[in-house]
């Protein structure tokens, strides 16, 4: 084992137990059952997965209770992982995404039965029926990737247009509102919508109305050409090794996986979605509702996909959750105001551990109702 990847197993790794807002304080925090110990869990977990590193906080309305970071942001140049490392967030873009989209609905701009064919021009035929509502909820029968590619191999730069013209030259898997298929390219275009709608880029609308107005300054949307400061460096674990993940392609808009951000600001984030000051409740609250339900087992009441996060109901409690491919994870329980954010610099593959394992291990140590390893409703 080398000294920078064993790093991250004992040196490097440390926890912040953090005075913030409102009265929490070591005394709150030590009376939570478990809490001291969850570090311990996610260093373990961290070994198993492969993470060169991470940043992870738990939550409960909207106050952090623990904050710890672990492991190496950049390998080869030894840079550990702090509260202000920049991770891509990918997928957990989504749920930003759809707030923005019923942020629109609620303001009386849009409409969730609107059609796609309303706002993008020379739409494929096959896209008549598709509403904005499916969309959200990833049934308007869409294929997930959708970008075009040379044998197989994406390209490194791709505009706008270029995106919007492989969209609708992408074959339809389903007819809309028969069948449940996860697609960035229904995100992607319900970026173009927002575009639509609002007059402005989709960086620029979420900058407008979320980014700034809460202070998060480390959040954007990617861009290759900037310079960022505290970035990531993204691993991928494949051929039993850690290697750089390689992930270069500049996209235009990137409303389906494009936010960059870092724990600092999501903190902030959560802090908001906790007590919506800023953000239109009724818009968030519509993000939470179940628009397609899954066959479900025994371990769960119902569980289901909602706008931009996937939703689970057990004994009456409403717990979201999403991952993010290049590694990270969110769950929010809204019932208890509990919310763990995971943000990891290891992309998720099917031969590596996922990272919502680690958000559970934490959110179990701070409410023991909640299994170590999630709730497995499908079984």
């Amino acid at each position: 084992m080398t000294f920078r990847v064993a790093i991250w197993h004992s040196v490097f790794a440390f926890t912040l137990f953090i005075i913030l807002v409102d009265g929490v304080d070591a005394k709150n925090i030590s009376q939570l059952p478990h809490i001291e110990r969850v570090d311990t869990r996610i260093n373990t977990l961290m070994e198993e997965g492969h993470f060169p590193g991470a940043a992870i906080t738990v939550i409960r309305a909207g106050q952090p209770l623990h904050v710890s970071t672990h492991g190496m942001a950049n390998l080869a140049h030894e840079i550990p992982v702090t509260t202000q490392t920049v991770f891509e967030i990918a997928s957990l873009t989504k749920q930003m995404t759809a707030l923005a989209v019923m942020t629109l609905v609620e303001e009386e701009r849009l409409s969730l039965n609107d059609r796609l064919v309303d706002w993008i021009e020379d739409a494929p035929p096959a896209w008549d029926k598709i509403t904005v509502d499916q969309l959200l909820s990833h049934t308007a029968g869409l294929t997930h990737r959708f970008e075009r590619t040379e044998h197989d191999v994406l390209l490194l730069e791709y505009s706008r247009d270029d995106m919007l013209a492989s969209a609708k030259s992408t074959s339809m898997l389903a007819d809309p509102g028969t069948d449940w298929n996860y697609s960035d390219q229904g995100y992607f275009l319900l970026g173009i919508i927002i575009e639509e709608v609002s007059g402005q880029s989709y960086a620029e609308f979420m900058e407008a109305t979320f980014f700034r107005p809460l202070g998060m300054d480390q959040t954007h949307l990617l861009d290759q050409r900037k310079i960022v400061p505290h970035l990531a460096q993204g691993y991928a674990w494949s051929n039993g090794k850690l290697q750089r993940n390689r992930r270069v392609w500049q996209f235009a808009l990137t409303s389906h996986f494009g936010v960059m951000s870092s724990l600092d600001d999501l903190i902030r984030w959560e802090a908001e979605l906790s007590n919506p000051k800023l953000i239109n409740r009724k818009a968030l609250e519509a993000t939470w509702q179940i628009q397609r339900p899954f066959d479900t087992g025994r371990q769960c009441d119902t569980w289901g996909y909602a706008r931009g996060w996937q939703v689970l109901i057990v004994n009456g409690r409403r717990i979201l959750n999403h991952g993010g491919y290049s590694g990270t994870a969110y769950i929010r329980d809204v019932d208890t105001g509990l919310s763990v954010i995971v943000l990891t610099n290891r992309e998720d593959t099917s031969n590596a551990l996922h990272p919502l394992s680690l958000g559970w291990e934490a959110a179990h140590a701070a409410d023991s109702s909640i299994p170590s390893d999630g709730y497995r409703c499908w079984e």
